[in-house]
């Protein structure tokens, strides 16, 4: 059996984190998803096995008071797995709190609502493309260092010939 890529969703609000999981889940068969109540549960499935994306709600406490919120669960996510996309969803649509979660390493934001489903699957796709085409650059970046290498060491090797006389400065046709 082929390990899926997970997405952990994580919302102290029962119908909205399944309402997202149904969602993905039904629009994105190649994910394994897993829901959490609170960050401290997601923080330790991410020790065990981390995943690809998460969903963080940005709060958190609403059914247990002592639990940490969202940006304290996100920093902790970060510190523990920094190649995992958290993406931050929350019914608070203003951009200081957008702002000030992308600040603490989040990928994206996500204001709850009538889109926020389908928002969520083309957040997905946009991490998938941002991980490819930052593969890509990491490519040309490696030939292009190669390239530059092998133009030094070209250069002197014609310095080299020409200094022990086996290329003349003038060409033979003078």
């Amino acid at each position: 059996m082929v390990n899926k890529k997970l997405i952990y969703i994580v919302d102290d609000v029962q119908m909205q984190r399944e309402l997202l999981a149904d969602h993905l889940t039904a629009n994105m068969p190649a994910y394994e998803i897993h829901c959490f109540s609170t960050g401290e549960e997601c923080i330790a499935a991410v020790k065990v096995r981390p995943a690809e994306i998460i969903f963080l709600d940005y709060n958190l406490n609403s059914q247990v008071k002592d639990a940490m919120d969202g940006i304290e669960a996100l920093q902790e996510l970060k510190s523990i797995a920094p190649q995992t996309e958290v993406v931050m969803i929350s019914g608070q649509d203003k951009i200081e709190v957008a702002v000030n979660t992308i600040k603490h390493g989040a990928f994206d934001y996500i204001v709850k609502g009538e889109g926020a489903f389908v928002r969520a699957e083309k957040v997905v796709f946009n991490i998938y493309r941002f991980h490819k085409l930052t593969a890509t650059a990491s490519r040309y970046k490696t030939l292009m260092i190669l390239f530059g290498i092998g133009m030094l060491l070209m250069v002197i090797l014609v310095i080299f010939l020409q200094n022990n006389g086996y290329i003349r400065n003038s060409p033979g046709w003078y």
